[in-house]
């Protein structure tokens, strides 16, 4: 019988470990160089738009149509924006009553009146706090919808409410929403 000779073989064992290492690696890395800017993302944004933003602006909404008057909505239009947090372009003491109880229940701090487009509210630099202007620049334009524009009476209301329930402690952790108003 013939004998075979035994091949040396000891160093496959050190090369296969090497590629199965660098091949791990390799996925380990593309997973934290993809993943780990969601998660910036995520915690960034977290506070923009949620369901209870929507549904606070939702009901500033509806005592904006009610409540306001056509020389609030002109404003808004030509300054790009209008300020009605304190209540004072409320026609009646009635909606204006209504109002000051939505935003001392919901802890709402800002509530902006702007155009449907937000192009012009874009442009306007240094008027707001950082974190505000922050979420402006978040939001799109909206300019491709071009039949909702100020001449057919699309409007945004864009509030800014405290996420927790003490609004003297707020400074970081502020939360954001918009609804769209059809006048």
């Amino acid at each position: 019988m013939k004998t075979r000779k035994k091949l040396n073989q000891q160093g496959f064992m050190l090369v296969e470990t090497l590629i199965t290492t660098v091949f791990i690696v390799s996925i380990v890395v593309l997973l934290y160089t993809n993943l780990l800017p969601l998660i910036g993302e995520y915690d960034r944004y977290k506070n923009y738009d949620s369901v209870e933003a929507t549904y606070l602006a939702h009901w500033t909404r509806r005592l904006v149509l009610d409540g306001l008057s056509d020389a609030a909505f002109d404003q808004a239009s030509s300054l790009g924006y209008l300020d009605i947090t304190d209540g004072s372009y409320f026609t009646s003491d009635y909606y204006r009553n209504l109002y000051n109880n939505l935003k001392s229940t919901a802890s709402i701090t800002r509530v902006y009146l702007t155009p449907y487009q937000t192009t012009s509210l874009k442009e306007i630099k240094g008027t707001f706090p950082r974190d505000f202007e922050e979420y402006i620049t978040y939001l799109p334009t909206y300019s491709n919808n071009t039949s909702k524009t100020v001449a057919t009476g699309y409007y945004r209301v864009i509030i800014e409410y405290c996420g927790i329930d003490n609004v003297s402690d707020c400074d970081a952790d502020h939360r954001y929403g918009t609804i769209e108003v059809r006048r």
